[in-house]
């Protein structure tokens, strides 16, 4: 049996590095698919991505294989943007060797690439499952019978879920949850650290408008200029707009605390549970996230995590002031603020955070959602 899961996109579209993403984008779909190959050998397991590179390339990790295909060329400009995406070459490759199963993990507004590879599918006799990502949905016809014709369709948390069964669009259907979960047995509590005198904030994630870094920025300046002076934020990701990257970096010096902020960009996923168990706070202050796994994997490591109260995203995990923090961008820096001031509850809002990972989202819990959709 042949098994697949496929990202529609390049790497980069996605904002990841290429060469690392073995190793940093969707570590709970391959962590869950290492247990399945490894429990049914018999099986082929692959998961495939676009490439910008001229050429298909593979690679191989454990038992589960890595295929590149190139995306097409448009003077548009339309083979940058993940959503208008597509490959003749990998759905040449599927034509010639259709999987059994066929995981594509697309948002909510999928893609024509999608829609025509389903079909192709379907005409072969064989069956797909649409993991949805995201909050929003395109209610489209092709849409609608993308998703009517799925097996099921995979969505990340119970709150989505929910949301989904309230639309028209996905009445009746079989939506499963499949949870992001991540090895705690790797991101778990440092108990050796030493407690830090000063609050250490953390920030994982791509250097770009949209993610607000500049508020993390800001509330460090407010905790310098109410007694900690020495309260330190560490910034990690790659640079995916330079000319916010230059601001943030004169943002820093207008606000006197180049002292206090480390630009350390981008780290390999394994090099960041070290950063995870030694930091106090995470910071997440987009407010147009969707599920992350780095709020998970900082979670594990007995971290909590600062995030927006926005739809989706960290208002799926987080119970403010009980796991971790929500507020309006507006009041972010207050909030982070106020937790430093009031230590009584630290330890708690600490170990519900291990807690609500252990029980939710550990990469068991992964695995077993993927191998009934695979196998049932």
């Amino acid at each position: 049996m042949i098994y697949k899961i496929l990202h529609p996109f390049t790497p980069k579209a996605a904002g990841v590095v290429e060469k690392s993403v073995m190793t940093y984008h969707s570590q709970p779909h391959l962590k869950a698919f290492q247990l399945f190959a490894e429990k049914h050998p018999e099986s082929k397991c692959s998961i495939d991505y676009f490439t910008h590179r001229l050429f298909k390339y593979s690679t191989q990790t454990g038992q589960i294989n890595y295929n590149f295909y190139p995306v097409d060329f448009d003077l548009k400009g339309d083979y940058k943007k993940w959503k208008k995406q597509k490959s003749t070459s990998c759905l040449k490759a599927y034509k010639s060797s259709m999987p059994d199963v066929t995981i594509i993990n697309m948002s909510g507004h999928s893609s024509k690439f999608s829609h025509v590879l389903a079909k192709e599918i379907l005409d072969q006799g064989k069956k797909y499952v649409a993991m949805l990502g995201g909050q929003h949905y395109t209610d489209t016809i092709s849409n609608k019978e993308y998703n009517d014709n799925a097996d099921h369709i995979l969505v990340h948390t119970h709150l989505q879920k929910a949301e989904m069964e309230s639309l028209d669009q996905f009445k009746g259907l079989d939506i499963r949850v499949f949870p992001l979960g991540v090895d705690t047995s790797y991101f778990k509590p440092n108990e050796n650290l030493n407690l830090n005198k000063d609050p250490k904030l953390l920030y994982v994630g791509r250097i770009i408008e949209w993610k607000r870094v500049h508020l993390a920025i800001e509330a460090v300046k407010v905790l310098v200029d109410h007694g900690f002076q020495n309260a330190k934020l560490d910034i990690i990701g790659p640079v995916f707009s330079e000319v916010y990257n230059n601001k943030l970096h004169e943002l820093v010096e207008e606000l006197n605390i180049k002292s206090n902020i480390s630009f350390l960009g981008h780290k390999e996923h394994h090099e960041l549970i070290p950063y995870f168990q030694e930091a106090d706070l995470f910071t997440l202050p987009s407010n147009k996230e969707t599920f992350g796994m780095v709020m998970i994997e900082a979670m594990a490591c007995g971290t909590p995590v600062a995030g927006i109260d926005c739809p989706g995203g960290p208002k799926d995990v987080i119970a403010n002031q009980e796991n971790g923090l929500l507020s309006s961008p507006d009041t972010y820096s207050e909030v982070i603020l106020e937790y430093f001031q009031n230590t009584g509850h630290q330890d708690a809002i600490k170990r519900n955070a291990i807690l609500k990972v252990q029980r939710e989202f550990s990469i068991e819990k992964t695995f077993e959602v993927l191998e009934k959709s695979l196998l049932g």
